[in-house]
C-alpha cells in the first residue's frame, strides 16, 4: 500500500497556538531542541496520557524528523491522531511503522479498520488480508474481511444507479481504536526482567550452536532497559524466561515443572523434525508461549496444538553479533558447518570435483569456528530438509560479520526478501556452479560482502522484541 508524502506540522496541528503552551509546563521544562529521539519519544508518551494529544502528536513528528526511521514515534503518532479525528494521516503513520517492523497482524488489523472509517473498503480489505496471511485462524478478521468487501462491492453497485455519496466521517472518538499503547510503558512490567535459559544436556555440546543468538538478544534486550540475565539448565525466579533448546528436554515430569512465565523459542522445522512424534516437547509447544522465527513452522503448530500462543519474531542486528575475525589468509575456498546429510554431501562432492578446497566443520563453535570463517572466500548454507526454511540463525551471524554467503534457495524455500538479496541465494542445482563463479570473482565477493552486511544491519533486534513483546501472549500468566 503506498503512502503519501508525510504531512508537515502545520497540517497535523489545526490551530495557531504553540502545542507546548499549556500543559501545565510539562513541555516548557522539557527541552525538546536538545532531547534525542527516545527522550522526545517518552515525553510525548507522557503528554499524551495527561490528555494533550495534539502536544504529543507535535513531540512524536519532532523525533521522527531527528530519526526519520523510528517505528516506534510512527506508530505513538498514529495512535494519537486517531482520537484526534486525522485518520488519514493516522493511516500514512500506521503503514510507516508497519514498514519499518511494525509487521503483526495486530497492526494490519489496526490499519484496516483506519481504512474502514475512511470508507476506504478496498485499502480496508487488502489490510485485513495481509493480517490473514500472520494469523490465519483469527475469525475477527475473516468477518472484517468480508465486511469490507461487501461494502465495497455495495458502493460500487450503488454508484452505478445514483451520484456519488459523501464519504462517512471520521469518528472524532474513535473508540474502536482506545489508547492502549499509551496506557503502557515501552516494556511491559513482565518483560522488565528477562532470563535467556539454554538447555545443555550433559555431553551434548551442540547446544553452543544457541550462542550467537542469545548474545543478540541478550544486547538487545539491555539496550530497551531490560534487566536480563543468561542461565544454563536454570529457570529465573521473575520476570520472564526465554528458554532455548527445549526440544533437548528428554523427561516428561521436568517439562511439566517450567512454569507459565516461559516463552518457548522454537528453532527447529516443525515438519521436517517431525515435533509431532516428540511427545515432551510438543507438551511444552501446547501448553506455553512460543516465538518462532518461521510463519510456516507456526501455521503448522496451531494445526498440531490448537494453541494461539505463537507469534513470529525475525532475527535482526545488534553491534555485538559483529566480532572482530582474525585477519588471515583466506586459504579455504568454500566452508561448511553444520550436519551432514546426502543431499549436503553430494554439494560438497559436487564442489570438490569442480577443483575448490573445500572445508567441512561439525561440532565446531567459539574461536575455532570463527578462525574457520575468516580463512573462507565464501560460506555454503545448504538446506538440511529438501522442502525448507531459510536457515537464518546460522546465516545472520556470517551477515553480521560480512561473509560472501551462498544460499539454497528453491521455490519453497521460506525466506524474507531483504536477506534473500543479502547473500547468493540460487536454487539447489546452482550451488556448484555458483560457488566456483563466486570464489574466482573477488571484486564481486567484496561487493556481497559489503551488501550482506549493510542490508542486514537495518534488521534493529531491539525494535523486533519490543514489536514481538507488544504482540505476545502468555498462557494463564497474570
Amino acid at each position: 500500500m503506498a503512502t503519501k508524502q508525510w504531512p508537515s506540522l502545520s497540517d497535523l496541528i489545526d490551530d495557531g497556538e504553540s502545542p507546548a503552551e499549556g500543559l501545565h509546563g510539562n513541555v516548557a521544562a522539557f527541552d525538546a531542541a536538545a532531547a534525542s529521539a527516545t527522550e522526545l519519544l517518552l515525553e510525548g508518551l507522557q503528554v499524551a496520557r495527561s490528555g494533550e494529544l495534539d502536544a504529543a502528536a507535535e513531540l512524536f513528528a519532532k523525533a521522527i524528523v531527528k530519526e526519520p526511521d523510528t517505528a516506534e514515534a510512527y506508530e505513538a503518532l498514529a495512535t494519537v491522531l486517531i482520537p484526534m479525528g486525522q485518520l488519514e494521516f493516522a493511516a500514512r503513520a500506521k503503514g510507516k511503522a508497519i514498514s519499518l517492523g511494525y509487521n503483526s497482524a495486530s497492526s494490519w488489523e489496526m490499519l484496516g479498520d483506519i481504512f474502514i472509517n475512511l470508507g476506504q473498503f478496498d485499502e480496508a480489505a487488502e489490510a485485513y488480508t495481509t493480517a490473514l496471511g500472520l494469523e490465519p485462524n483469527a475469525l475477527a478478521l475473516h468477518s472484517k474481511l468480508q465486511s469490507a468487501v461487501s461494502q465495497q462491492s455495495a458502493r460500487l453497485k450503488s454508484a452505478a444507479t445514483s451520484p456519488p455519496a459523501a464519504q462517512p466521517a471520521a469518528l472524532p472518538d474513535a473508540d474502536l481504536f482506545g489508547l492502549e499503547f499509551l496506557s503502557n510503558d515501552l516494556i511491559p512490567p513482565a518483560w522488565r526482567q528477562v532470563t535467556i535459559v539454554t538447555i545443555t544436556p550433559e555431553g551434548n555440546p551442540h547446544s553452543a550452536a544457541f550462542d550467537d543468538l542469545t548474545l543478540c538478544f541478550e544486547s538487545a534486550f539491555r539496550s530497551l532497559g531490560v534487566d536480563v540475565q543468561r542461565k544454563t539448565n536454570a529457570l529465573g525466579n521473575s520476570g520472564i524466561n526465554l528458554l532455548l533448546g527445549a526440544h533437548l528436554i528428554d523427561s516428561q515430569e521436568l517439562a511439566d515443572r517450567i512454569p507459565s512465565n516461559t516463552v518457548i523459542v522454537n528453532l527447529e522445522q516443525v515438519t521436517g523434525f517431525d515435533v509431532r512424534s516428540r511427545p515432551v516437547y510438543l507438551s511444552l509447544l501446547s501448553r506455553l508461549a512460543v516465538w518462532d522465527y518461521s510463519v510456516r513452522n507456526i501455521e503448522a503448530l496451531r494445526r498440531l496444538t490448537g494453541s494461539r500462543y505463537a507469534r513470529h519474531f525475525s532475527i535482526g542486528y545488534t553491534p555485538e553479533m559483529t566480532r572482530n575475525l582474525p585477519r588471515t589468509e583466506q586459504s579455504t575456498d568454500v566452508l561448511f558447518y553444520g550436519s551432514l546429510n546426502p543431499r549436503r554431501q553430494a554439494v560438497l562432492a559436487g564442489l570438490v570435483a569442480a577443483g575448490l578446497n573445500v572445508k567441512h566443520l561439525f561440532s565446531v563453535y567459539g574461536e575455532a569456528r570463527d578462525r574457520a570463517i575468516a580463512e573462507a572466500k565464501v560460506v555454503l548454507n545448504v538446506h538440511f530438509y529438501e522442502d525448507s526454511i531459510h536457515e537464518i540463525v546460522r546465516t545472520s551471524y556470517l551477515l553480521a560479520n560480512r561473509k560472501a554467503v551462498v544460499s539454497e534457495c528453491g521455490p519453497r524455500t521460506e525466506i524474507d526478501e531483504d536477506i534473500r538479496s543479502a547473500m547468493l541465494a540460487v536454487p539447489y542445482d546452482d550451488i556448484v556452479r555458483t560457488c566456483v563463479a563466486l570464489v574466482l570473482d573477488e571484486l564481486r565477493r567484496r561487493e556481497l560482502e559489503r551488501r550482506g552486511f549493510e542490508v542486514f544491519a537495518t534488521r534493529d533486534q531491539a525494535r523486533i522484541l519490543r514489536e514481538t513483546i507488544a504482540a505476545t501472549e502468555m498462557p494463564n500468566f497474570g
